[in-house]
C-alpha cells in the first residue's frame, strides 16, 4: 500500500496500488483499481460536511404522520386528557417556584442545625438495606429524627442515587405516602445547579410521576352527583402534583408539564 494512503477508520480503506492513474474521467474504469482511485480521489475533493440546500423542507416532510411523544413515553401514543380536578391550576404553578425556594432554605436551615446521630443510616451502596430504611421508618413517630440524619449526612451524589432507586420503586398506579415525603425533601437537599446526567434522572422521575397521575386520573370515575373526579384520592393526586411541580418549577424543565 503507499504511505499516502488514508488511515483505516478514514475516508479510505482499501489499498490503490502504486501508479494506478485515474485516466480518462469521462470514460468508464478500465479496472477495479482505477474504479476505487476515482472514488477516493472523488471523496477527498468534498467537505467533511454536507448540508442540504433545502434541509428545513427535508426536515418538516420527512415523516408528515409522526406524531409528538407523550411525556413519560416512548410508544408515541396521544397524551390522554385529564379531569381538570386533577391538574394544578395555572396560578397554582406560577407561584410554586417561590414556595419550592423557601422550602429549599428552610430544609437547609434545619439540616444546618441538626446534631446528627448517623446511627442505623445504610452504607450508599446497599439499595435493599436503603429500601428498608426508606419504608420502614415512622416519620409521624415523637422524636423521630432518622430521615433527618440521613439527609445531613449524605451528599448530592447520594441524594440523587436515592432518588433514582426511588423512582425504580414505584409502582405503576400508585405514590405512597411515605415515597412523596422522601420524594420531596430529596428534591430539596438538591443543589439547585445539575449536571446532564443529573437532570435527565429528574426527567425521567417527572415522567414516572406523570405516568402514575394518569394511572389514577383513568380509574377514577367522575361522580355524577358532586362531579368529583378524586374520590378518596386527592391527598396522593396532590402529592403527586407537588413533587411534579419541584421538578418542573423547581427545577426548570418546564417542558414535561
Amino acid at each position: 500500500m503507499d504511505s499516502n494512503d488514508i488511515v483505516y477508520g478514514q475516508r479510505g480503506a482499501l489499498p490503490v496500488p502504486r501508479g494506478t492513474a485515474p485516466g480518462d474521467l469521462s470514460t468508464a474504469p478500465e479496472s477495479g483499481e482505477q474504479y476505487m482511485l476515482r472514488v477516493r480521489l472523488e471523496a477527498a475533493s468534498m467537505p467533511s460536511v454536507v448540508v442540504a440546500s433545502n434541509r428545513e423542507d427535508a426536515i418538516r416532510t420527512s415523516n408528515p404522520q409522526r406524531r409528538p411523544l407523550v411525556a413519560g413515553s416512548s410508544s408515541g401514543e396521544a397524551p390522554c386528557e385529564l379531569p381538570a380536578a386533577v391538574v394544578p391550576s395555572s396560578e397554582w404553578l406560577a407561584s410554586f417556584g417561590r414556595r419550592f425556594e423557601q422550602s429549599r432554605r428552610q430544609l437547609k436551615s434545619a439540616l444546618a442545625a441538626h446534631s446528627s446521630r448517623g446511627s442505623g443510616i445504610p452504607g450508599s451502596g446497599h439499595p435493599r438495606e436503603w429500601r428498608s430504611f426508606c419504608y420502614e421508618i415512622d416519620t409521624q413517630a415523637p422524636g423521630c429524627c432518622a430521615m433527618l440524619d440521613a439527609l445531613a449526612e449524605m451528599d448530592q451524589a447520594m441524594a440523587m442515587r436515592l432518588l433514582k432507586w426511588l423512582a425504580a420503586w414505584l409502582a405503576k398506579d400508585r405514590l405512597r405516602r411515605i415515597e412523596a415525603i422522601w420524594i420531596w425533601h430529596l428534591l430539596l437537599r438538591l443543589d439547585a445547579l445539575l449536571d446532564h446526567e443529573d437532570t435527565h434522572a429528574l426527567r425521567d422521575l417527572c415522567r414516572r410521576l406523570k405516568s402514575i397521575r394518569s394511572q389514577l386520573a383513568a380509574a377514577l370515575p367522575l361522580d355524577p352527583v358532586s362531579g368529583d373526579a378524586l374520590q378518596g384520592r386527592a391527598e396522593e393526586i396532590a402529592a403527586l402534583n407537588v413533587l411534579i411541580a419541584a421538578v418542573t418549577r423547581g427545577y426548570l424543565q418546564r417542558d414535561l408539564e
